[in-house]
Order: structure tokens, then sequence, then C-alpha cells
């Protein structure tokens, strides 16, 4: 009997989830296609790219890193690829979109949510180029004591915790494949709940900033174009502030936006997670208190209010339900050029557009 390892076990199952998704026919993971087939290959809908395999302390993400690279093609097929197969297959000069999911989400996830998260954002300008990564990192337990299930958490409050520390870190992977990409790309960057953690601190990394310690190693001088996309933010609402967790990030990105939404039931209870933690960036949004702080920078932050589109909920389905919502940021994902005004007034102008 074969006996497979962990990886290649996990390499296996991406790969059967995808078929069952019904967006790939049945490929072997680790096979190597032909000349014939490589030459016969359909245009790539989307990469899933992984750090899950990658250590989450005591490392330094140098050029190099072992991710994982799975491409999606139009014609449902997938195959696993690296950095070289990735970096040649992008359309050149078009931006590429980084997305990040939030925390509690397997292959099974990634798999579904990259596909309905690359439909999505091609449904607002489907005639315009555009390169989709799925950015997946280590964001699934379980931790503490479980349900038969493995569902819950015994202690999720504790989960949550780990989860935070954890996307934090997987900021310096992000920072990696960013740097990583070729010059001419732009990059604009959509993450959800703790997802959006990451982005943070990947722009703050690459402004030269620390995370738990670490930065990022062969740090570019000059910074490409990047835009950031956050929902259902996840992290505290003044961490952008000059001296804060990620108070560098916003000199790495001209533009970053956040969907608030003061109606996400999850969120609503993140200040209570520890005595001295503050609302969510989600909830709250960028307080008068911070944008003062910000100074300058302030004019780099926009908001649009979505509670009355999404409603009560969290999840990433959520949002990726709505083309008004996809429409609402395609600007930043597709670097339109950004309206002129304040962003009150840019807020007022696309809530035209998103209100049900």
């Amino acid at each position: 009997m074969r006996v497979y390892s962990k990886h290649a076990l996990r390499r296996v199952v991406a790969v059967l989830l995808l078929v069952v998704c019904g967006i790939t026919s049945p490929l072997l993971a680790n096979s190597k296609p032909s000349a014939a087939t490589k030459e016969q290959a359909s245009p790539i809908r989307f990469w899933i790219v992984s750090c899950r395999k990658c250590p989450l302390q005591g490392t330094q993400v140098s050029q190099g890193t072992s991710f994982e690279y799975l491409s999606c093609h139009e014609s449902g097929d997938v195959e696993w690829g690296d950095q070289d197969s990735f970096h040649k297959s992008l359309i050149p000069n078009a931006p590429v979109c980084v997305v990040v999911h939030g925390s509690f989400v397997n292959w099974n996830g990634v798999a579904i949510d990259g596909m309905r998260t690359w439909k999505w954002l091609r449904s607002a300008a489907p005639k315009r180029p555009l390169n989709v990564v799925v950015f997946s990192w280590r964001s699934a337990g379980p931790f503490t004591i479980v349900t038969p299930k493995l569902v819950f958490s015994a202690v999720p409050q504790v989960d949550v915790g780990i989860l935070g520390q954890r996307s934090g870190f997987a900021g310096l992977y992000l920072g990696r494949l960013i740097t990583d990409l070729p010059k001419k790309h732009p990059v604009s960057l959509v993450g959800h709940s703790h997802g959006a953690r990451t982005i943070g601190s990947a722009l703050h990394l690459l402004a030269g900033g620390q995370v738990q310690g670490y930065v990022l190693s062969d740090r570019p001088k000059k910074l490409r174009r990047i835009r950031a996309v956050l929902a259902a933010a996840a992290l505290d609402h003044h961490w952008f502030n000059p001296t804060e967790c990620y108070g560098q990030a916003l000199d790495s990105t001209e533009s970053l936006l956040n969907l608030r939404n003061d109606r996400d039931t999850v969120l609503q209870i993140y200040q209570w997670r520890h005595p001295l933690s503050k609302s969510s960036l989600a909830t709250t949004g960028f307080t008068t208190q911070d944008r003062a702080a910000m100074g300058k920078r302030a004019t780099r932050v926009d908001e649009i209010d979505v509670s009355q589109v999404v409603g009560t909920g969290h999840v990433w389905h959520h949002y990726s339900s709505y083309r008004e919502v996809a429409q609402a940021i395609s600007g930043y994902v597709y670097f339109d050029p950004k309206p002129r005004g304040t962003a009150t007034s840019v807020e007022e102008t696309t809530l035209r557009k998103i209100r049900r």
C-alpha cells in the first residue's frame, strides 16, 4: 500500500474538492502534463497560492518561499505549478487582484469561494483584463477541545485569538508574494475578516514595519502601485494610526477602502474579546480621531457603508453574493482614476449604487 505524506494528501484533496465543486475535470494531483497538454491548455481563470505548509514562526521569509500554486483554467482543468509558471501566466501589465480569506476556511472553502470570487470580481468589468489570485493561509483548527463533528470549539474565543495572531503573521508571506511579483503589475488586495488583518500586516511590512518581531527580508526599495479593500475587517479601528499595530501600512498603498457594516453580528462582540480591545474597523470605521491621527495619510482612506446590503451577515458569501458590491469596489480592483472629493463625497456617490 502506498503511503502519502500529509502535504501530498492535501494536494490530492484540493484537486478532488475542485472536482466536486464542478470547476475542474479529474486530474492526478501530482502528475506533470505532457507538452501537448501544455500547448492546448485553456486560459487561466484564477490561481490559488497557499502558504498553509509554511512555518508559523521562527522563520526568515525570503525570496523563494515554498508556496503551493494551483491554477484553475477556463476549461475546468486544474494544474499544480510553481512561481515561474504562475508569473509567466499573468496577463501582461494587468492588475493582480489578491483575495485573502478569513478564519475557519479549509481547502473546501478555498476551492468553492475561489470560483465564486472570480465570477464576482469579473461581473463588475467582464471585458477588462484582471489576474485573480486567492491567497490561502492556515486558518482552520481545531485548536481547543471540539465537538465530534470538529465544527465548533469548546473555547471559541481562544481559537479566534490564535487565528488573529496567525493571520497577522501570514502578512509576512503575503508581503513576500507581492514583492516577488513582476514589477509591471499593480496589485489590488481584497481581504475578508481576519484576511483584512493579513493585508494590514503585509502593507505595514512592505513599508518597513515589524510584525510580531519580524520584518520582510529583501524589501523592495521602490513600491509598486497597491490598493486595498477590506470587508468585515476584524482588526481594531485604530490600528492604521501612526505608532499603532499597522501604523506604516498606509505608506504602502495609494488608497484603502473600508466596507463598513455596523450590523455585523459577529463583529459587534469583537471588542469584548479582551479588556483592552477596541471595536472593529468594520463596525466603527475610521473615527474622526483616527483621521486626525493619520494626518495627511487620511486622504488615502475611503469608506462605503454596506450595511443596507450585507445586513447582519459576516461570512464572505454575504459580500460576494452582490454584484452591486463588486461594482462599488471595482475602481480599487481595476485601478480606475480615484474620484475627486473627500472620502464622504466618494461614500455618498457609491452608496446610491448599492442600497437596496
